[in-house]
């Protein structure tokens, strides 16, 4: 039974619709196939010449015969509107019809012919109508990769062409890896649809498929089936292995909106029904804001064979400007339960929490304030655990003399956390501060006074209101100098930076405090950044009490012509602290403070990015120790989406994790993928990622197997797809999973 889907998955593909990625737009389409390399016309095209009444008419010989121009040797004609070229050529002024024999060449604005015989003439309304025998023709207004095949009978109006007993493909000439054959084929052009009658799709070809009837979009996206998705997997406690089938339907609603229907069966859960549904709400009101995209997603399984439940999974995205400050976004993301992504997906098995929100946010660049409503809600799937969320928050911050060497930094924000646990204490936490800063201006080095207050209330719902005030100051000092140079044959900025940081927060016990959102920034490896903030917690609910000076240098080294966003030539960094106070607050449930040493580890970073080359690599070592307690180490070659190299290291101490990703082009046309992340402290791989993909201009084809841990072991899945460029684009769910499992590869088909 898996054989025969097999080959209904690659059959299938075949009579699919062209969506080039299914990318809603409101400008007119793209070219279809606008890359073939070796892309080349049926003749050269002509340039038509402009505000001619007449024909132009050149000819080795003439002469009048019956009121006719019969023309021969190197023919040619032209008018504004076409090119006729041939061995012989009859003209007849009283009829305007043109006869045209041997070595025929006819181009008008979008379309050439080239065959043995052709006659063209206008109709009672003045439209050209060419008709051509045994002849080639080729779409060359849609670009390269326009349509063109063979045909015994051509005839050529101004809004349609239709084809008898004719062939019709999107290869490049010369190259029909693939066509249709059929009786007749009309391409309507003022429609932009084609229908053919008694279809056969031959693939280098071999015949493998008929259809009585076929119809498709001539250009852009259109209404029809994707190519269908088909792959393997092995359920825990199966001995064999399940299939799944997917097979997508697109409808192309408006140029800005859409829809995509899907039957997806999973031979060992049941039939899956899918509909996603997009569309561009507005363009951003903000200059440098992009289109608004609503989306919403379902997923329905009536009876699972297994658990005898329904299935389903719901996912809803909306952004939109109300003006130019007020933005706003909701989320609305839920399954049916917590196995659902494990068991009938096999996808996102890494998430712990599914999050719906609702966010309003205001945002005034000019006055420099901002302020945002939001309210939230978690699901727990796969082996999550529950988390708190914001059932409601309330921020506004604004700054004073933001553009002066003294700005006043002022902020509010009130959160009520629930939780899924009734043992969880709940509560609202209110927090306000301010933050002021004054630059001294002195021509070297730089010092920076600053100040803070931070007043911190807990409305508890089972323990008593708790305040809490934290006092703070600091003082940066920076010798930054600068200086042109060269680096690796390139002009580059040198900039060097030691900085002494001073931070003080009052010491504060807060044992008492819950924890809701706070997390320990040391429990991972400690970057430069974080030392130099003198803040060891991210959230509200702790904040570190210091008494600290942290020595730190920093040389890094910019194309002089690079602009913000790019990478430094090289960067390196190192920096420690030192304590005055051995007690720190700790983040430990009912205990105030945990003891440390007088001085920090010391943490350095080192960046390199050359070209296609890069190197980063980060470390944390123990002077106590005497050895490094972590480090990251990553190394990446990047010549393209296609052929690109990244290894990565990282040693959290108690954990080692190995990630290797990459793929490789074997060909112009044939590259392998793959990749992999696996804990080799515990021997665990997460996921893993092989395949191999071949693509040319007019079809491609692709294989990918997949093994990803799960709570209740692997999972494996392999995937096939196949595509033909114009009548099919490739499937969105395999996308996104060899995407999500191997950073920087690009999976969509060119």
């Amino acid at each position: 039974m898996k054989k025969y889907l097999i080959f209904v998955v690659l059959i299938l593909s075949h009579f699919s619709i062209y969506a080039e990625g299914i990318k809603l737009s409101c400008l007119p389409t793209a070219p279809v196939c606008n890359d073939c390399p070796n892309y080349q016309t049926l003749f050269p095209i002509k340039d038509l010449p402009k505000d001619i009444d007449n024909l132009n008419i050149e000819a080795d010989e003439s002469e009048i015969i019956n009121n006719k121009y019969k023309l021969s040797g190197d023919v040619e004609i032209s008018s504004e509107n076409l090119f006729i070229s041939a061995d012989q050529i009859e003209v007849s002024p009283e009829s305007n019809a043109i006869l045209a024999a041997g070595n025929v060449n006819f181009q008008d604005q979008a379309f050439i012919i080239s065959g043995d015989l052709l006659s063209a003439t206008r109709d009672e309304n003045d439209n050209l109508i060419a008709t051509a025998t045994n002849a080639y023709f080729q779409d060359f207004a849609s670009g390269p990769g326009g349509a063109n095949g063979f045909s015994e009978i051509i005839s050529r109006t101004p809004s349609s062409v239709l084809l008898t007993n004719s062939t019709y493909t999107l290869c490049p000439i010369n190259k029909s890896d693939w066509y249709l054959d059929a009786d007749k084929i009309e391409l309507n052009l003022s429609k932009n649809r084609g229908v053919a009658d008694n279809v056969i799709i031959k693939f280098y070809g071999q015949p493998i498929f008929y259809l009585p009837k076929y119809s498709w979009v001539l250009s852009g996206r259109g209404s029809g089936f994707l190519s269908p998705n088909y792959s393997t997997y092995r359920e825990a406690g199966l001995a064999e292995d399940s299939y799944r089938l997917r097979v997508p339907y697109y409808l192309n609603i408006a140029p800005d909106r859409d829809l995509t229907v899907a039957l997806n069966f999973i031979s060992s859960r049941g039939l899956i029904t899918e509909g996603k549904y997009r569309q561009l709400i507005a363009p951003k009101i903000k200059e440098d804001g992009k289109d608004s995209i609503m989306e919403l997603e379902v997923q329905y399984l009536n009876a699972d064979k297994i658990t005898k439940l329904k299935r389903w999974l719901v996912d809803f995205s909306q952004e939109v400007d109300l003006s130019p400050k007020i933005n706003l976004k909701a989320k609305y993301n839920r399954v049916s339960d917590e196995q659902y992504f494990q068991e009938i997906l096999f996808s996102n098995t890494d998430s712990l929490t599914l999050k719906s929100s609702l966010e309003l946010n205001y945002d005034d660049d000019k006055n420099d304030l901002s302020a945002s409503i939001l309210s939230e809600n978690e699901q727990v799937v796969n082996a999550g655990k529950p988390l708190y969320t914001r059932a409601l928050e309330g921020s506004i911050y604004k700054t004073y003399n933001a553009n002066t060497n003294l700005p006043i930094k002022l902020g509010l924000v009130s959160t009520k956390f629930d939780h899924n646990l009734t043992t969880k204490e709940t509560g609202v936490r209110t927090h306000g501060d301010i933050g002021i800063s004054r630059r001294i201006n002195l021509s070297y080095p730089s010092i920076t006074p600053r100040a803070s207050l931070a007043l911190t209330n807990y409305s508890l719902k089972s323990n008593p209101n708790i305040n809490r005030a934290v006092f703070g100051s600091g003082l940066d000092i920076d010798f930054t100098v600068k200086n042109q140079t060269n680096l690796f044959g390139f002009e580059a900025i040198h900039s060097i930076s030691p900085k002494i940081t001073y931070n003080y927060k009052a010491k504060k016990a807060q044992g008492n405090i819950p924890i809701f959102d706070s997390t320990d920034k040391y429990d991972e490896i400690i970057s430069v950044d974080d030392l130099i903030s003198g803040e060891r917690y991210t959230g509200l609910d702790r904040i570190t009490n210091a008494n600290d000076i942290t020595l730190s240098f920093e040389s890094s080294y910019k194309d002089i012509n690079a602009l913000d966003t790019n990478k430094d030539l090289l960067s390196m960094k190192i920096a420690q602290s030192f304590f005055a106070d051995n007690d720190v607050v700790s983040d430990s449930d009912n205990n105030n403070y945990e003891t440390r040493g007088s001085y920090s580890d010391i943490v350095a970073s080192v960046d390199l990015a050359i070209n296609k080359f890069s190197l980063s690599s980060a470390s944390q070592f123990d002077p106590d120790k005497s050895k490094l307690v972590r480090k990251e180490n990553t190394v990446s070659y990047t010549s393209s989406s296609r052929q690109f190299l990244s290894l990565s290291f990282i040693d959290e101490g108690t954990k080692k994790t190995n990630k290797f990703y990459g793929a490789y082009p074997i060909t112009d046309s044939m590259h392998v993928f793959g990749g992999i992340d696996k804990t080799t402290s515990t021997s665990i791989t997460n996921t893993e990622t092989k395949g191999i993909a071949y693509e040319s201009c007019c079809w491609a084809f692709r294989l990918a197997h997949f093994k990803e841990n799960t709570s209740k072991g692997y999972n494996y899945s392999t995937g096939i797809e196949l595509v033909f460029t114009g009548l099919g684009s490739t499937s969105s769910k395999l996308n996104e999973q060899i995407e999500t499992n191997i950073p920087g590869y690009r999976a969509k088909f060119r």
